[in-house]
């Protein structure tokens, strides 16, 4: 799909270190096991139907089938818990999300969401962030312009540089003539992001796509308190969970 020919009037991102998006702050202090400190961002949409998810395939060029099926199982898990935890949640209220069956990419590489007016939470995945400056894992932006259409939409990406010690070594060295300076050549390649990673990322863009901005504390470990923290390692054993900082704000949002 084409992300370039959407027109996106938010953008939100979870990357390795904080990224702040703020629309309106709201503190969460009526929560007794929550500091005062800490600040629930809401984007200031929602959306006035229930949301249709539908997920589509990356290119099969870069990314592994086998892989692929694997974080397309993981996303409908993440999907689920939402629906699930907030309906054990706030059971008066229709939490219930419908997910279409996945689009295969040779039928919607060349498409714009207009082609797709049953879907209003676009689910899409890349094999690599290309912007070379943004170590972004995941992003959501928000259209809801066209009042008969009104759609969040979601790129998840699949691969990112593991973090690793980098030794050099001398016999590889090669030294300009010109500078007379030694210099190594270093390849950073991106590696697939492990299961949990994705399920974290999609369980967090999921958030946003359905209104939520981002959880922001003074705690180290912000995932401990809700799944819209803003910063994830992509390689470590985080394990991300919907908390009743969330759902407390989601159904603060569509006023359950």
């Amino acid at each position: 799909m084409e992300v370039l020919k959407i027109i996106m009037n938010k953008i939100l991102t979870i990357t390795f270190i904080s990224v702040i998006s703020i629309l309106l702050l709201i503190p969460i202090n009526t929560l007794a096991q929550y500091p005062e400190s800490d600040k629930y961002e809401y984007l200031g949409i929602r959306h006035d139907v229930r949301p249709q998810v539908c997920l589509f395939e990356p290119n099969p060029t870069n990314v592994d089938w086998d892989y692929w099926k694997a974080v397309e199982i993981e996303s409908w898990k993440a999907i689920l818990d939402w629906q699930v935890e907030m309906t054990e949640f706030l059971p008066e209220g229709d939490w219930s999300m419908y997910i279409h069956s996945t689009v295969p990419y040779e039928e919607h590489w060349n498409k714009t969401p207009d082609e797709y007016r049953h879907c209003n939470i676009f689910l899409t995945y890349e094999a690599f962030n290309e912007e070379p400056d943004n170590k972004a894992l995941g992003l959501t932006g928000i259209d809801f312009a066209n009042s008969s259409h009104k759609f969040t939409f979601i790129v998840v990406y699949l691969h990112a540089v593991k973090n690793t010690s980098i030794v050099l070594n001398f016999d590889d060295a090669k030294k300009d003539p010109e500078t007379g300076l030694t210099k190594f050549e270093i390849n950073l390649k991106k590696e697939k992001l492990p299961l949990q990673t994705v399920y974290n990322i999609v369980l967090h863009e999921l958030g946003h796509g359905l209104g939520l901005g981002h959880y922001e504390s003074t705690t180290e470990k912000g995932h401990d308190r809700s799944t819209m923290t803003p910063s994830l390692k992509p390689f470590s054993n985080e394990v991300f969970e919907i908390k009743i900082s969330d759902k407390f704000m989601l159904g603060y949002l569509y006023g359950t």
